[in-house]
Order: structure tokens, then sequence, then C-alpha cells
């Protein structure tokens, strides 16, 4: 009984110490990531999305990204950008369409992927369009910068660059501790996904994503 206990209590000190460190590294490179370096060049820009409500309005971190790949696409970084945010409810407008329009990028250049929920079903479906080849600018707030790469490499991508549209939204602090909850959460729907690809049909895989 009480080695089964002194295991408990490893395992749990364990978590709260990788939680911890986890955190430590969210705000290191939140506040750390530079935010000069000159641009890269591209094939497609990824432009990640956040919240959207039902009415369509876009929440600070979308518009953050929409605005911030507007202008990487009149720098000339890349010659495409692929938006990339699904839907709040069924028959509600994506959060991809909703960015689209706030970036001002024209319609010809612009591609919609408007199915995901998650910043791994981002990469999932996003890959879909550029191929897994393609040299990719992702942009998002420097927070979520590193979890974007993991996912993005994950599911295949070879070529990145990351390019932050901020550090941090003005109303984002409680999005640090979201961020540390959601990359261990994001590992291990990751593991799940393929663990189950020899036994479930692709599309349940794909929910396990959400």
């Amino acid at each position: 009984m009480r080695r089964l206990i002194r295991l408990c209590l490893r395992f749990f000190w364990t978590g709260v110490f990788a939680l911890l460190a986890t955190y430590a590294a969210v705000i290191g490179w939140t506040y750390l990531w530079p935010l000069d370096r000159p641009l890269p060049r591209g094939d497609a820009i990824i432009c990640l999305g956040a919240s959207i409500d039902d009415r369509g309005q876009l929440g600070t971190g979308s518009v953050m990204r929409a605005e911030r790949c507007g202008d990487l696409w009149r720098a000339g970084v890349a010659p495409v950008v692929v938006f990339s945010g699904g839907v709040p409810r069924p028959g509600a407008p994506s959060a991809a369409a909703a960015m689209a329009d706030r970036s001002g990028v024209p319609e010809a250049t612009a591609r919609i992927e408007g199915q995901s929920h998650s910043t791994l079903q981002n990469a999932l479906f996003s890959l879909r369009i550029t191929g897994t080849d393609a040299r990719l600018i992702l942009v998002t707030e420097a927070f979520h910068l590193p979890r974007s790469w993991a996912s993005f490499r994950a599911m295949g991508a070879h070529d990145l660059a990351l390019v932050p549209a901020g550090r941090l939204r003005p109303d984002g602090r409680a999005m640090l501790l979201r961020e540390t909850a959601a990359i261990w959460f994001n590992a291990g729907r990751y593991i799940l996904w393929r663990m189950t690809a020899a036994f479930l049909p692709d599309d349940i895989r794909t929910d396990l994503l959400h």
C-alpha cells in the first residue's frame, strides 16, 4: 500500500513539475520571441484561425492574425494565403472566410480552409491544400507558434518559417495557461490519432483531433 502511495505521489509531482516547466517555457517564448527578424519567403502563408462568434464577429486574436497575414502578402512574402479556421456552429460563417475578408487579400490569392477546429486540424486540412513539400509561413501569436510548428511537422510539413502576429492579444493573459494545457492535450490527441490508424475510419480519426 505504501509503495502504491509513493508511486502515486511521484506521478503527481512529476506531472506538476512538467506543467510548471511548460508554463515557464510558454511565458519565455511569448515575451522573448524576436519580432524584428527579416521577413522570410515561401510558397504560401498559413493564417491560423482563432475565435469567431455565431454572428461572424472575429475575436481579437483572429483580427491580429488576419491583419498580419494581409501585411505579409502585400510585402511579397508568399503569393498565396491559406486562411484556416472552422465554424462555431453549423450554419455560422467560418473563421477562415471572415479572416480572409478582414485581411484584404484578394479572392484570387486566398484559399479558404473552413473545417478545422484545432491546431492539429489546421495542419491536417491546410496541408491538403498546399502539399507537404511547400515552404510555408505560419502566422499566429508568439505564444502559439511552437505548438503550431509541432502540429504542422507532425502532419508532414517539411519546410516551415514562423512569423508572430504579435506577442499576446491584449486580453490574452489567460491564454498562457490555456496554451500550457493545450500542448499536452494536443500531444495526447495526436498519439491517439496515430494509434487508431489501423482500425478506425479516417472521418472518425479526424474527429479525434477536434
